[in-house]
């Protein structure tokens, strides 16, 4: 067993990569609680990590991923403004191998109904592409979920929608479906 302590790796207090995002909920069957907005980031370099024989059973090293909560604010009926940024965690040699680049990978809302447990959770996200091209996502979700579907056996039920309009089942007609879209834009950090 190797008893190397894990480095703890660094959020950068001092970012400048930054972008406003919108999240704008339209058709919704009800109001929605935000219960979770964060950004993760990961090492996308891992010729930075332990190698196989410096772990336990000599397996590789897990990629690192950490979260940074991001707080939303509602701004009028349905729309939701926050920034995250692209540069929130710090490059450097956690493991004596190497800088470990972290690269944004997504950022992502949790919504609830009330927050209750067992309502269904909502999940839009935008990509790293998505976030810096500033083009919206539009993500499809189907009302009947809401706050949970009925037939669901889930104790945790959650959808992340869909973008691809086609791709869901012919018999649900547009009033079925309400829409999330999500957009970032540069912003002054």
């Amino acid at each position: 067993m190797n008893d190397k302590p894990r480095p703890e790796y660094r959020e950068n207090l001092n970012p400048q990569q930054a972008y406003r995002l919108t999240m704008r909920i339209d058709d919704a069957p009800g109001p929605f609680q935000v219960m979770v907005s964060a950004v993760q980031y990961d090492v996308v370099n891992r010729e930075c990590l332990p190698p196989p024989k410096d772990n336990p059973g000599g397996r590789s090293s897990p990629v690192p991923t950490h979260d940074i909560p991001f707080e939303l604010t509602q701004v009028s009926d349905g729309v939701y403004t926050g920034v995250v940024y692209a540069d929130g965690m710090v490059d450097e040699d956690y493991h004596g191998r190497g800088v470990c680049h972290w690269e944004l990978i997504q950022a992502q809302v949790q919504l609830k109904a009330t927050g209750a447990e067992g309502e269904t959770k909502f999940i839009p996200s935008l990509s790293r592409d998505e976030l810096l091209a500033g083009s919206p996502t539009v993500l499809y979700f189907i009302k009947k979920g809401y706050p949970r579907h009925p037939e669901s056996t889930l104790d945790k039920p959650f959808t992340f929608g869909q973008a691809d309009r086609s791709r869901m089942a012919s018999y649900l007609k547009d009033g079925d479906l309400f829409t999330i879209t999500l957009v970032a834009e540069e912003a002054a950090p």
